[in-house]
């Protein structure tokens, strides 16, 4: 939602809603000053594994798969699930309009991402279309999860209440993408923001649905609201992070992963002010729950993240946390880019906790120092638990998709794998910002999931002189 108060250059249709700014000071005093009673705690000091430059075996990846061929301009924030109960099944929802995102679409795969074509639409809300912020999943079952927001942007409702016509809805399909149920709405009429969507991790919470979101007066806050009958209906939202009592410059946009027993791990930036040198510097959090949602721990702050990079001519690559859990071990991953101010390199970074988020490992590198900007990781887990990291490393005004993968429970991460077969230009009339995000946006983040002996990346790029969604798969 635009904030007029908030320089043109941060605001953003999809994503995070814009605040007023705040200050570097201030936010570390309140989080240092925090309690038990919703705001974060500092993490444990226990050190993660030194990040090592030989992986287990070579990687080997596909080549690119184009999976659009409409007519739409715009793919951007590719979501990707796989079907537990048939691993060649593929799913991947999107925004996607001629201008702003504003409609779902989907592209299924019955052959492990070999090939692709267009899945069914997911009918709109009565209320008003939506389509922003879109994440997929899948239960154990085989069904599948769409969610997506309703970004509040009705002109004739604005001037009284500019939150009034926002909403957070979900869908369901039970034949793999070709068809969906009409939206169970989850909240609407109050600010909601950068929805996300986890299903219950085990046979016991197989109809599990969990959606979380930005929230709030602030917008600093998090909402989570959780359905036991597959998305047919949810409980009433309840808040997991309280506000924080210091500004922020954009909201608190989470991720969620679900494992075995109940556990669930909710990610975002806390609180994020801009630095001196124009990155935004976003307070990291984990809250988790190990009896599925019904109470959650205090919060844990794992570390600072550099969530909007200001590089020369205007560029400012955008990220936010992400999560994953190892479904053998219920070890949870969070991984978040760092940047040190006016250098043209940035890292991804990864910390873990080993007992269900109660303690968490410092975080560390998984990237080398190559002079690249790596942003926007992506996180997943395969069933031997190996994590994986996809993510864009731009150097040179170019992109690539990349992949680093660790040894199976561990933060060792071989080099990072090129996935492109051809680096491409994030900056075209398809990408133009219009001021939110500096010289061009490509979106907040794209999809990557494990697959049988094989990681699956779908990623958005301009290669055919639009914003085009392209598949590739990792075999180890």
């Amino acid at each position: 939602m635009r904030d007029d108060s908030v320089p043109p250059q941060y605001l953003h249709v999809s994503r995070r809603g814009l605040l007023k700014g705040g200050v570097a000071a201030t936010v570390l005093a309140a989080l240092s000053a925090c309690d038990g009673s919703g705001a974060p705690q500092r993490a444990g000091s226990t050190r993660g594994t030194p990040p090592s430059g030989t992986g287990t075996s070579s990687p080997r990846p596909s080549e690119n798969i184009r999976i659009t061929h409409d007519g739409y301009r715009e793919h951007v924030g590719p979501s990707v699930a796989c079907n537990p109960r048939d691993p060649n099944q593929l799913m991947v929802a999107c925004q996607a309009s001629p201008a702003i995102p504003e409609l779902i679409v989907t592209y299924i795969s019955s052959d492990g991402g070999a090939t692709w074509r267009n899945g069914g639409r997911p009918p709109q809300p009565a209320a008003g279309p939506a389509g922003d912020d879109v994440t997929v999943a899948f239960d154990v079952h085989g069904r599948g999860y769409i969610c997506a927001t309703r970004s509040g942007q009705a002109a004739d409702l604005r001037p009284a209440n500019p939150d009034a016509n926002r909403a957070v809805h979900v869908w369901s399909t039970e034949d793999g993408g070709r068809t969906y149920s009409t939206p169970t709405t989850v909240v609407e009429g109050i600010y909601c923001d950068h929805p996300w969507l986890a299903t219950g991790g085990q046979t016991s919470r197989a109809h599990d649905v969990y959606v979380g979101w930005g929230a709030g007066q602030s917008h600093t806050a998090l909402d989570l609201a959780r359905s036991t009958d597959g998305a047919q209906s949810f409980a009433a939202p309840r808040r997991i992070l309280q506000e924080a009592t210091v500004p922020s410059v954009v909201s608190a946009g989470p991720q969620i992963a679900a494992g075995t027993s109940g556990l669930l791990c909710v990610v975002c930036d806390w609180t994020t002010h801009q630095d001196p040198s124009g990155d935004l510097i976003g307070q990291v959090v984990a809250v988790c729950s190990t009896d599925a949602g019904q109470t959650f721990a205090a919060p844990v702050h794992l570390g600072t993240e550099s969530a909007v990079i200001s590089l020369p001519g205007d560029v400012r690559p955008n990220s936010g946390p992400a999560v994953a859990m190892s479904a053998h071990s219920n070890t949870v991953y969070v991984a978040f880019p760092i940047h040190e101010p006016r250098v043209s390199h940035s890292d991804i970074v990864v910390a873990a906790s080993h007992d269900r988020g109660r303690t968490w490992t410092e975080p560390v590198s998984a990237t080398p120092s190559d002079g690249r900007i790596y942003f926007q990781p992506n996180l997943a887990v395969d069933d031997h638990g190996r994590l994986a990291i996809s993510a864009f490393a731009l150097e040179n005004g170019r992109i690539d998709e990349v992949l680093l993968v660790s040894r199976p429970d561990q933060l060792h991460f071989g080099p990072p794998l090129r996935v492109t077969t051809a680096s491409f230009n994030p900056q075209n009339p398809t990408t133009a910002s219009q001021g939110k995000y500096g010289a061009w946006w490509i979106g907040d983040w794209q999809g990557l999931t494990s697959t049988r002996g094989a990681f699956s990346l779908v990623w958005n790029d301009t290669r055919t002189g639009k914003l085009d969604l392209f598949a590739a798969t990792v075999r180890r």
